[in-house]
């Protein structure tokens, strides 16, 4: 009785046993057929974090860092904070904290509800001289004066990269310190004045195989084109490019020019770069480095001097505006190649309060809100920002920030 007892037992516990290898290897082909590999789920996890995190992660193990440094997840974690809305990359000052010629990098997100809160405190660092920063272009951006080398940074990585001096940059340079050796100029076109012949700098991106360019375009005598320098960010090396298909045209003078679809824009103006009624557009290809000359679009008046049309890159579109006698400005931007699309006027005397009275220079838009459908307006050198509300039954604006050096670009932290 007992032996059949301990058999029926040792029966019921191999039933267990092969019942519970069973519903295992059951659970493990089900679990198979859903199985996502371990590295797919880390990288969708990386690609939600912002840039700083990822700063540290590469860190933890050779893999992940080989993962973050990645072209593929470089693109994609870009588009993905694209996706999310701009920010605003401020340069600021504060002397009661810090010394004189001390400068520091902040940025705030559009979308906050409270924008006066500062998003986060990027870098800082010492500038002597009249500080220029050039439009952002993938998180990256460039400071840089007529006699100081122009640093490309990364504010959010803090990454920079120093480059050797252009052209005109040393025919500005007067006194140079003992370490900058200054090669010979090649250059056969003339600088009467290189002080007065300096413009802004471009930069932007080659569309086709993705390589970042500088482009410095300035005066060099009534008689002859514009001269412009060109540095391939791979490269380093400033090199010239041909300018004769300008012809007589010159460009208009203390410009930035604006980087949009794969080509810079500048506005021309007189054989000294001061504003004409005969107002057209430059247009440098970054891939080709090829120039063209085109008329301004028919949404602007015919005989419209140059410095009363705006031009910048607003949300990714290339905007134009222009400043009117009612000191009403209109904004268009570009939806397709010949077709312009109007977005938005101001009345300039409902801004003035907020730009030391001033209602007779161009407002740049920096950014669309989604979030609120407001606009944020500036006006170059002023300290303050004002939102305009899109709203055509309200047209409302108030003050949006305060409180920064007069230089200020739409931003994406990206891990370039």
């Amino acid at each position: 009785m007992k032996s059949v007892e301990k058999t029926q037992k040792l029966l019921t516990i191999k039933q267990v046993a092969l019942s519970a290898r069973k519903e295992i290897k059951q659970r493990r082909r089900e679990s198979e057929k859903i199985h996502i590999p371990n590295d797919v789920v880390v990288e969708e996890i990386m690609m939600k974090l912002p840039v700083r995190s990822l700063m540290r992660f590469q860190t933890v193990s050779k893999e992940w860092r080989t993962l973050i440094r990645s072209r593929d997840f470089g693109e994609r974690h870009m588009a993905l904070q694209k996706s999310k809305g701009c920010k605003l990359l401020f340069v600021c000052d504060d002397f009661k904290e810090r010394t004189e010629d001390t400068l520091f990098l902040t940025t705030v997100a559009v979308e906050k509800k409270s924008p006066s809160v500062v998003d986060e405190q990027a870098l800082e660092f010492e500038f002597k001289g009249i500080l220029e920063i050039s439009e952002s272009c993938d998180g990256l951006v460039c400071f840089y004066d007529q006699t100081r080398a122009v640093e490309v940074i990364n504010p959010a990585t803090t990454m920079f990269i120093e480059l050797p001096l252009s052209r005109i940059q040393r025919l500005c340079t007067y006194n140079p310190s003992p370490e900058v050796e200054l090669e010979p100029v090649q250059d056969p076109n003339p600088v009467l004045d290189p002080i007065m012949s300096d413009t802004k700098l471009g930069f932007g991106k080659d569309s086709v195989n993705g390589r970042y360019k500088l482009v410095w375009m300035y005066h060099t005598s009534p008689t002859t084109p514009p001269t412009c320098e060109v540095l391939d960010l791979e490269e380093k090396k400033w090199r010239f490019v041909n300018t004769t298909t300008l012809d007589h045209h010159n460009i208009l003078f203390n410009q930035r020019p604006v980087f949009a679809n794969g080509s810079l824009y500048w506005l021309t103006g007189d054989k000294d770069g001061y504003p004409t009624k005969n107002t057209k557009l430059i247009v440098f290809d970054m891939h080709t480095e090829i120039f063209q000359v085109i008329p301004t679009p028919p949404c602007i008046t015919r005989d419209a001097r140059g410095d009363k049309i705006g031009l910048c890159n607003l949300d990714g579109r290339l905007c134009i505006s222009e400043l009117k006698g009612d000191c009403k400005q209109e904004f268009w931007w570009r939806v397709e190649d010949n077709k312009w699309e109007r977005i938005f006027s101001v009345d300039l005397h409902s801004t003035s309060t907020w730009f030391a009275g001033v209602t007779s220079q161009s407002l740049i838009p920096l950014t669309i809100s989604r979030d609120t459908n407001k606009v944020i307006l500036s006006l170059r050198y002023q300290d303050n920002l004002v939102a305009l509300d899109l709203d055509p039954n309200s047209s409302v604006c108030h003050l949006y920030f305060s409180g920064y050096y007069g230089l200020v670009c739409p931003y994406f932290p990206t891990f370039t």
